[in-house]
């Protein structure tokens, strides 16, 4: 059973997953909105079992770690990885990223593409015709934004939704992720990191080409928040050496909800690494 860490990160308490021997190339693995490091719950095991060390941290204000002083905003988070890094020693990483995570990850790894030895990215995208989806946009508009969230105090309703978006999503699962809206303040996280976000951030990261080691992309067919046409676009356009797969039947959570898909397909990905390194 995986269990959670705590560390104090600029007085900040900061919990995260660290599995595997120290000595093994770390994977760092960042989650999206309104989720936690539980999100790979069933990847962890897969990473570490292929010889690799899973390093999974729940973002500020999300799971068990405290929230930035300031506000959560884009900028802040690509600080915190930074910081995050530093601490643990982190040189050369593999990365794993969904939803946030990936928009954040992806930012993050077009300023030092020479730190990245390889990635795998799921349901997110960092392409200016991406259009924010209905949620996203009332969380993004002032005083909407405010009303819409604070229905999620009702964590009942809450669960039921997600349970039926994420058919099969574990309980604890579910708990963890709710954590981010548990309280006013604790909400405000996800409307100040959707409010940081425009265009104008995201045009001078359109060159994830510089990044030349393998990718794989993994997207749920029907996944409601982020069209799967943006992983083809992806390859085609950035990452031409990515393996692309598209999940049938599965929604945005794919790595809860059809965790058994996902896991071959990452054995593979860092199988096949460990053999073109060991040649």
């Amino acid at each position: 059973m995986i269990k959670k860490q705590t560390m104090e990160l600029n007085e900040q308490k900061i919990s995260y997953f660290d599995e595997g021997s120290k000595d093994r190339p770390p994977v760092l693995m960042l989650h999206g909105v309104p989720e936690s490091s539980m999100l790979w719950k069933h990847i962890i095991p897969e990473v570490v079992s292929s010889g690799f060390r899973a390093i999974a941290p729940d973002l500020p204000g999300f799971g068990q770690s405290d929230q930035f002083k300031t506000k959560s905003t884009w900028e802040n988070y690509l600080i915190f990885i930074n910081n995050f890094m530093r601490k643990l020693q982190l040189g050369e990483i593999h990365l794993i990223v969904h939803d946030w995570g990936g928009l954040i990850g992806l930012r993050w790894a077009c300023d030092q593409p020479e730190k990245i030895s390889s990635l795998v990215i799921s349901d997110s995208s960092l392409d200016p015709e991406y259009k924010w989806h209905p949620m996203a946009r009332k969380w993004r508009t002032p005083g909407e934004g405010e009303k819409v969230i604070e229905k999620t105090r009702n964590k009942a309703s809450w669960i039921k939704n997600m349970e039926s978006e994420a058919p099969g999503i574990d309980e604890d699962v579910l708990e963890d992720f709710y954590c981010v809206f548990q309280t006013e303040q604790s909400r405000n996280v996800i409307l100040d990191l959707y409010r940081s976000a425009n265009h104008k951030l995201v045009e001078p990261y359109l060159n994830l080409s510089k990044i030349k080691m393998p990718v794989t992309i993994l997207w749920g067919e029907k996944d409601p928040y982020v069209d799967y046409e943006f992983a083809y676009k992806m390859q085609e356009q950035q990452l031409s050496q990515a393996n692309v797969h598209i999940f049938p039947n599965a929604g945005h959570f794919i790595h809860v909800e059809v965790p058994e898909k996902i896991k071959p397909i990452i054995s593979d990905h860092f199988n096949s690494i460990m053999v073109n390194h060991s040649r």
